[in-house]
């Protein structure tokens, strides 16, 4: 069976979207798998999504051999993210810009349809797995079905999400009815996108998958950490709709309190140098640090192992790789309860708090600088993430659903993972045991 995991492009340096495709990638090729990425757009050579991929052996193909207009706009892009000041002056600047590019890329994908068409009907893939958000995922599933390959669509975001992305969606809802099968990353997200997209007959889950870090070894000076603070850590496109700015207003609300505690900051985006301001003009810069975007499994887990709690206070959010990559190293979450994270946290794994409430935040964080709550939920958590989101616990679910697929529709589900039933199968079960969601009986 050959599988190819599609989207247009890697919007890198900081993606959730990229994360996951490249983690189902490199999981699916180590388990023996044919799995290729198949993207419209050359990446670039030094793109680091390109560079994991090709290191662990995965495959990289692109559509379309070279689009000078692509480029373009990638170099411009690039280069208006270095002048970040030019997003400090002008109000709205990054949402406008968004618009903009999503847009043309819009309009130059259209451009090579024909291709995308040509491409799949000549490549014998069995099944095309689409990710989004993503800009040609309209595109890839028309083209995919009309080369008469099943195609499943894997919504990694929330329909709460952010306005700029409400384009994207009114283009996506026009084929979404030309899927084989859509999926979301959790039972409640599976339940919401079946509200909003009313027409589809049902939405799967399938669960991200997060690579175990247990057995990787770092040198002792990476992961020392002082015992007499808390350390926070977010690890996050830093930009508006994450959160951080709370984050800080949260710290200050803690600092009469005379806690000892610092915050990690891992990441990079628009709103990066504005954050920065932000410390330096409440004199907080000693309690914050920031660390950059890191990159694999080193950087990720050389970062979570300098951490006490993570804390990620967005506004909207779908399932937070980062997330479960914390609940992987048995980190308590802060969390807010936003999109598919009341799926993820429960009591005894960590604390949701109201979106867009510091006080809230600040509560939470002075409950867990009591380092034996701490510790409690840490633990629940890596038990939770060993459960749910382990290559072990979602591999066989996500092989079964391209099998599936690729055999019209005929298999069975895989009953192991407690997220594995179809979200109508999981609404009458829930029905069934009187719970009035989904987290209400976990």
């Amino acid at each position: 069976m050959k599988i190819a995991l599609c989207k247009s492009h890697f919007f890198g340096p900081v993606s959730g979207a990229d994360e996951a495709l490249v983690t189902y990638a490199v999981s699916l090729h180590r388990a023996g798998h044919d799995v290729a990425v198949v993207l419209l757009f050359k990446p670039t050579d030094n793109d680091q999504f390109f560079q994991r991929l090709r290191n662990a052996g995965v495959t990289v193909l692109h559509v379309i051999d070279r689009s000078i207009v692509f480029t373009i706009m990638r170099g411009l892009r690039n280069m208006l993210s270095s002048f970040l000041l030019l997003l400090l002056l002008i109000p709205r600047s990054e949402t406008r810009l968004r618009k903009i590019w999503q847009i043309l890329i819009d309009l130059i994908s259209r451009a090579h349809y024909g291709n995308c068409r040509d491409y799949f009907a000549q490549s014998h893939h069995d099944v095309l797995h689409v990710f989004t958000p993503d800009s040609g995922a309209a595109l890839m599933i028309r083209a995919g079905r009309e080369a008469g390959i099943p195609v499943l669509y894997h919504e990694l975001g929330t329909p709460n999400h952010l306005k700029a992305l409400s384009g994207y969606y009114r283009r996506l809802e026009r084929v979404l009815p030309l899927c084989s099968e859509v999926a979301a990353l959790s039972p409640l997200l599976a339940k919401q996108w079946s509200e909003r997209f009313g027409f589809l007959s049902s939405v799967s889950v399938l669960p991200l998958i997060s690579e175990d870090s247990e057995n990787l070894l770092l040198p002792t000076f990476l992961i020392q950490r002082s015992k007499s603070e808390t350390v926070f850590g977010f690890a996050a496109r830093i930009e508006e709709g994450k959160g951080p700015f709370l984050l800080i207003d949260a710290l200050l609300k803690l600092q009469p309190r005379n806690l000892e505690i610092r915050i990690r900051f891992a990441g990079t985006g628009p709103a990066l140098q504005q954050i920065k301001a932000l410390v330096r003009q409440h004199g907080v810069d000693e309690s914050c640090e920031f660390v950059g975007a890191y990159s694999g499994n080193v950087g990720r887990s050389a970062f979570m192992r300098t951490l006490d709690v993570f804390v990620l206070p967005s506004y909207a959010e779908g399932t937070s790789k980062s997330i479960i990559e914390a609940m992987a190293h048995g980190l308590p979450i802060i969390t807010t309860a936003v999109g598919g994270s009341p799926d993820l946290i429960t009591r005894d794994v960590g604390i949701l708090v109201e979106p867009n409430n510091s006080e809230a935040l600040a509560e939470a964080m002075h409950a867990l600088t009591d380092p034996t709550v701490g510790k409690q939920m840490g633990k629940a958590a890596r038990k939770r993430y060993e459960e749910l989101f382990a290559p072990t616990a979602v591999l066989p679910m996500l092989v079964d659903t391209y099998s599936r697929l690729a055999s019209d529709g005929n298999g069975t589900t895989n009953g192991h993972h407690p997220w594995a039933m179809r979200s109508d199968e999981k609404e009458l079960a829930l029905a069934v045991a009187g719970c009035s969601s989904s987290t209400a009986c976990e």
